[in-house]
């Protein structure tokens, strides 16, 4: 009896063990089942009630496209969470999915960038921005100079910019260089350029942005190049090869147009009918044409002064004062005391004070001593930091890297731009 209640003991035992081992043995998870196939929306191609005008608001095409009066309320109301209807411009395109029968699915387009998707779900509409996508590029062109930069023969990549592309281009050169060439008057025929660049582009084609990677400028046998760093809000700043900065404290010019009068002791003055000084220089700018201060600095006058019509005087550093006078109007938040900074645009062109016609005149004084904006020598930014060039000598030369090989121009005279009506200077 004792030998049978022993045995039945053990084998109780060895059978919890068993189990407790089952439960311990791990047995593989059934694959889970594929995912179904992403079937891309089809969006309706575009049709002539498929675009914002004054004859067809947004409603008056959501109508014809179906929607009753309730869900178009709906739709409008989803859309004044992101953007006022009344803001939508004419253009604006609308496109729906599906193709056929009352679309559950809308977009509509509202910068070149995002786009508000509206989506039917069962009764209700729901809606979100959604970005448009973009790849990413690099395009390197070369180019030899005939007699100016639009005329110039061109390789390397330049039938991928497009006419207005390289227009772009040129100004974006100019931009680059202002404080080192002046490409209305420096460049000298067999100058030439070797650039790299890097765009964001859209799926349509167009270019959302894009900044230079390198360049290189020969003009007159001296070689400059420039290294973009960037800064805060995508921008970049342009380095030489040594970490100077290649921009100046002050712009070239405070409005992109072409100088009608230069600084000289003794011109005539069409009004007052006798020859004196024109201490400054006047920009044959149409009227309205923003006025850009040159330089950061503080305003000291900002109204009406005597023949200089409508006057912004600004006080910069180092003693410099800059005038811009006969403007049309001065900007609201330009007054006597307020900070200004490079670039802001302090008032319009005019034709105030003793002027015959539109335009800017500009004065440029240091220590109350008027000096000719263009040949003055301006301060300049300062270069990289120490701590900051070891990095910036491997970006350098990765950068020089990619035009190095950059293929040269044809021998034929490509020129994919001309310069417009000449009106238009470089800065």
């Amino acid at each position: 009896m004792g030998v049978s209640r022993r045995a039945s003991t053990i084998i109780s035992l060895l059978t919890l063990a068993l189990f407790g081992l089952s439960l311990a043995v791990v047995f593989p998870k059934p694959s889970p089942p594929p995912a179904p196939p992403q079937v891309p929306e089809l969006w309706a191609t575009g049709e002539p009630g498929d675009t914002l005008s004054r004859s067809a608001p947004l409603a008056r095409i959501l109508a014809s496209r179906g929607l009753d009066d309730a869900q178009i309320h709906e739709i409008t109301k989803l859309l004044r969470t992101y953007k006022s209807p009344r803001s939508l411009h004419p253009g604006v395109a609308v496109r729906f999915s599906p193709r056929g029968g009352v679309p559950d699915r809308i977009r509509l387009d509202l910068t070149p960038d995002s786009a508000l998707r509206f989506v039917r779900v069962d009764s209700a509409w729901t809606a979100k921005v959604v970005l448009v996508p973009f790849t990413m590029d690099t395009v390197r062109v070369s180019g030899i100079i005939e007699s100016s930069l639009w005329a110039a023969r061109l390789g390397g990549d330049a039938d991928r910019l497009g006419e207005r592309g390289f227009e772009d281009l040129v100004y974006d050169l100019a931009d680059v260089f202002a404080w080192k060439v002046d490409f209305t008057r420096d460049l000298r025929k067999g100058d030439s350029f070797r650039l790299a660049l890097e765009r964001k582009v859209r799926p349509d084609g167009s270019i959302r942005s894009r900044h230079f990677l390198a360049i290189e400028l020969v003009n007159g046998g001296r070689t400059i190049r420039a290294i973009p760093r960037s800064r805060p809000g995508g921008r970049y700043a342009y380095y030489d090869e040594e970490g100077r900065s290649l921009h100046g404290a002050f712009l070239r010019y405070p409005v992109p147009y072409r100088i009608t009068s230069r600084f000289t002791s003794r011109r005539y003055h069409p009004i007052l009918k006798r020859y004196r000084a024109h201490e400054g220089i006047d920009y044959g700018a149409p009227t309205g044409a923003p006025v850009e201060v040159t330089a950061s600095g503080v305003v000291t006058r900002a109204g009406f002064a005597g023949g200089y019509g409508r006057l912004v005087e600004v006080r910069h550093a180092q003693g410099i004062r800059t005038r811009y006078a006969h403007l049309s109007s001065i900007a609201l938040r330009v007054r006597p005391g307020a900070r200004v900074n490079q670039g802001d645009v302090i008032g319009r062109v005019g034709s105030s004070g003793l002027a015959t016609g539109p335009h800017l005149h500009y004065e440029f004084l240091r220590n109350g001593h008027h000096q000719n904006p263009l040949t003055v020598e301006m301060p300049g930014q300062p270069a990289l930091a120490a701590a900051q060039m070891e990095a910036f000598r491997r970006d350098r030369d990765d950068a020089l890297a990619l035009i190095e090989h950059v293929p040269s121009p044809e021998e034929a005279p490509v020129a994919l731009v001309q310069p417009g009506n000449g009106h238009r200077a470089h800065r």
